[in-house]
């Protein structure tokens, strides 16, 4: 009987199999770090989209229910319904500062009515929104500080009144028909909201106050 001659793999046939499959294996890992990757870059935009979305439904809330009422400030009683102007509210850029009704108290449970004394502001980049317990709060109370949006590079106001667009607003006891809103951020660039007011067009007097 003959015996059968038995082959194996050469050295060279073991290194090209070896550089074949280590040439796959890399491959793979690209695309499966290509697609966790773009997974994160999702993840971040989605939670920065839900966070501008909660910065202008809050602002929103703010404007929509804006009242011609006017209030004390640090004790003094004054005739503006709504204070806007560059830098005011100690903003780094447009500020502004009003009464808003609709603050939720179910049955009157808290201490408190349903107008509050709001603000928005820009400060180190960051969209803040500024409130108070009282819309007529005592001397030395400190406004309470929110942080809503960061990443803003700019925030800029703009005031509808007979038919056109305003770059500023003197008509402290008047309030404007709507407000238009401008955010530059880092990311998402130029955002514009154009907000109507229930109240637009209300004098402090008309109000009753």
């Amino acid at each position: 009987m003959t015996m059968r001659s038995q082959h194996g793999f050469t050295l060279l046939e073991m290194l090209v199999a070896i550089a074949i499959f280590a040439g796959l294996s890399l491959g793979a890992y690209q695309v499966l770090q290509g697609v966790l990757a773009s997974d994160e870059v999702a993840k971040r935009k989605e939670a920065r989209l839900g966070e501008l979305q909660i910065a202008l439904g809050a602002l929103e809330r703010d404007l929509t229910q804006m009242l011609p009422r006017s209030g004390r400030i640090e004790g003094e009683a004054n005739r503006v319904a709504i204070a806007a102007s560059r830098f005011g509210q100690e903003s780094d850029d447009w500020g502004i500062a009003f009464i808003r009704g609709g603050w939720l108290n179910p049955d009157d449970m808290l201490p408190r009515s349903g107008l509050q004394r709001v603000g928005w502001r820009l400060k180190g980049n960051k969209l803040e929104r500024l409130s108070f317990r009282y819309p007529d709060p005592v001397i030395g109370t400190e406004a309470q500080v929110r942080p809503m949006l960061e990443g803003v590079g700019a925030f800029r106001l703009y005031f509808y009144d007979r038919g056109n667009w305003k770059e500023s607003w003197s008509q402290r006891e008047v309030l404007p028909q709507g407000i238009a809103v401008e955010l530059e951020l880092d990311d998402l660039g130029l955002i514009r909201r154009q907000f109507l007011i229930g109240a637009g067009g209300q004098r402090i007097d008309n109000a009753g106050s």
